[in-house]
């Protein structure tokens, strides 16, 4: 095999190598163990103490009954009863499931018909529940069937959430509380699990109620809202009809309680009879319920009054204030509040003693109420950045504003003017605002139009020369006066019909009326907005001299008061032109 010339040192060299390559391949090829079982190893254990682990963390299997026990399935040594290990992967995977079983219970205990204050009738309708829960068959002896289902709607604020719980804790029986939000996931079949457990955990806790805030998360497939409906969420708002449906086929004592803000948006078969019964309205409160609202958040705060709260939450007590009434507060906060719900209201008492409490006050005083209110309904206090011949402008501005509205009878007092910056505004004039129920007639919207132009007019007059400022009363202006045409049919030329309000403000792609339409509109809406700046004219230019005393004032003090109007102007004109006004509209709007 080898040549001639080859010599005994190479051959050996040659067949060192040869036996060292034969055993290094026989070292490699005799252990085949490691080769096949070796990668199942390295993979199965870790698997394997992952499921140990999560078998021994997760909650209870909720299918375990039913695949053990009478079943037939063999069940592990050493396992709970019913623990079945027909399918042991199928568990785990259930178990790892991010669709976890949620408890819906809500404690409500302490919460009662005396917490909830502004919203009467309401409070009224919702009683009987507590009646339907307690003693049925005061309602069933007379074949009376129990109502399973009440909606309750309005704005948001006005207590809703707070009416639900009050019934339950009246009851004394369980509170079970969701959002419509809570059935949307990503999971494929939570919303409609999610239902299930729901009611499931009702049924077992009955009597009870189920409260479910926002319905209209979930419920809004066939309302007024035109936007598409995925499958998921035809599978839950099905699932809860199914649910309601089953409900008043049995005896169980659930009743279910919802909130919406926009009733119209909600699915028809919802709101049928049968499912939501009644259907309860809340409206915001009036000037009496604004009152209560009042006097009962003032009472959970020290304002020094002798009858409310004179204990700190140390423990400390507090001396009464000689002159502080709650009840006269009370009438006064209600006066400048219309139009505001009840959360805002506790949020003004709230705001009003953390403030007292920066500034180491030993009780909250009103200028804290009354700084409270104003930081809720125009903005928080902002550093004035103005000079001063700025700020003697925006003086004359707020005083034509604030004239115009103490000259017109229809117009409501003037509360407070100020050139101290707040939120957007450099200065604002404060008027007693109209109740949330009261009408509004040609008469008022063009007064309003008249006092909207007074600081422009004011400028004018006694600066020599406009600004960019009156640009948002001028926005105002154009919007009410167009209201008039297109939605309200005040006038004989724009014609009668009615448009959607919100519609005014769109484009022209937007709108359902023609453009000759548009045109006649706004030739009266033009002339409205005319005459009413004629009338603010001359009324600035008649009374130059109480409008420059009024903002030379403002000047000096940066804010005025209702008292301080009265001391400088007089009493207002009592008997209001209405005969003249309306003639002169009746014209204007022909």
């Amino acid at each position: 095999m080898f040549g001639g010339s080859t010599s005994d040192e190479e051959k050996t060299e040659y067949e060192r190598g040869l036996l060292d390559a034969t055993r290094h391949n026989g070292a490699t090829t005799e252990p085949w163990l490691r080769a096949t079982f070796g990668p199942i190893l390295w993979i199965g254990i870790p698997l394997g103490l992952t499921y140990m682990y999560v078998r021994r963390t997760a909650p209870p299997n909720p299918f375990a009954s039913m695949m053990g026990g009478g079943g037939g399935g063999k069940t592990a040594k050493g396992a709970g009863k019913g623990k079945s290990m027909a399918n042991p992967m199928q568990e785990m995977m259930e178990m790892m499931s991010p669709i976890q079983k949620r408890e819906f219970r809500v404690e409500v205990k302490g919460t009662s018909f005396k917490d909830v204050v502004g919203i009467p009738e309401a409070l009224e309708e919702v009683k009987q529940y507590v009646d339907f829960l307690t003693n049925p068959n005061k309602f069933t002896r007379l074949g009376a069937r129990l109502p399973k289902g009440c909606l309750l709607t309005g704005e948001p604020g006005t207590g809703k959430t707070l009416l639900a719980k009050a019934v339950a804790g009246e009851a004394s029986v369980p509170f079970f509380s969701c959002s419509g939000a809570d059935f949307i996931e990503l999971v494929g079949g939570s919303g409609p699990k999610r239902v299930r457990e729901l009611f499931e955990q009702a049924r077992n806790d009955s009597p009870c109620i189920v409260f479910i805030d926002e319905i209209d998360a979930i419920g809004s497939r066939g309302g007024g809202n035109k936007t598409s409906v995925s499958s998921e969420e035809n599978r839950t708002i099905n699932q809860l009809l199914a649910e309601l449906d089953g409900l008043s086929k049995s005896n169980d004592a659930v009743v279910v309680m919802a909130a919406t803000n926009f009733q119209d948006n909600i699915d028809k078969a919802l709101l049928r009879e049968g499912r939501f019964d009644r259907k309860i309205p809340i409206d915001m409160p009036d000037l009496g319920a604004r009152r209560d609202v009042f006097k009962h958040y003032l009472n959970t705060v020290c304002t020094g009054d002798k009858s409310g709260r004179l204990e700190t939450a140390a423990g400390d007590k507090i001396t009464p204030v000689e002159g502080v009434d709650n009840v006269k507060l009370a009438d006064l906060l209600a006066d400048l509040t219309p139009g505001l719900s009840p959360a805002a209201i506790a949020s003004i008492c709230n705001e009003a003693a953390l403030q007292a409490g920066i500034s180491d006050k030993p009780v909250v005083e009103q200028k804290d109420l009354l700084d409270s209110v104003d930081n809720n309904i125009l903005g928080k206090k902002q550093r004035s950045r103005m000079g001063a011949s700025a700020i003697h402008r925006t003086a004359i501005h707020e005083s034509g504003h604030a004239f115009c509205a103490w000259a017109m009878p229809q117009q409501k007092n003037v509360l407070k003017i100020s050139v101290l910056p707040r939120g957007n505004a450099l200065g604002y004039t404060q008027r007693a605002g109209g109740e949330f129920h009261e009408y509004q007639t040609n008469a008022t919207m063009f007064t309003d139009m008249v006092v909207l132009l007074g600081g422009r007019a004011a400028e004018e007059v006694l600066v020599g020369n406009v600004s960019t400022g009156a640009v948002d009363d001028l926005q105002k202006c154009t919007n009410i006066a167009m209201k008039q045409m297109l939605a309200f049919g005040m006038s004989r030329q724009a014609g009668m019909l009615s448009y959607n309000p919100q519609s005014t403000d769109s484009g022209r792609s937007f709108v359902h009326y023609s453009e000759t339409t548009q045109e006649s509109a706004e030739l009266v809406a033009k002339r409205l907005v005319d005459e009413a700046y004629r009338i603010s004219k001359d009324l600035v230019t008649q009374n130059k001299d109480k409008i420059r005393a009024l903002a030379t004032e403002l000047q000096e003090k940066s804010e005025l008061m209702q008292g301080d109007v009265h001391r400088l102007w007089g009493e207002r004109p009592k008997t209001p032109e209405t005969k003249e006004l309306a003639d002169k509209l009746e014209k204007l709007l022909a």
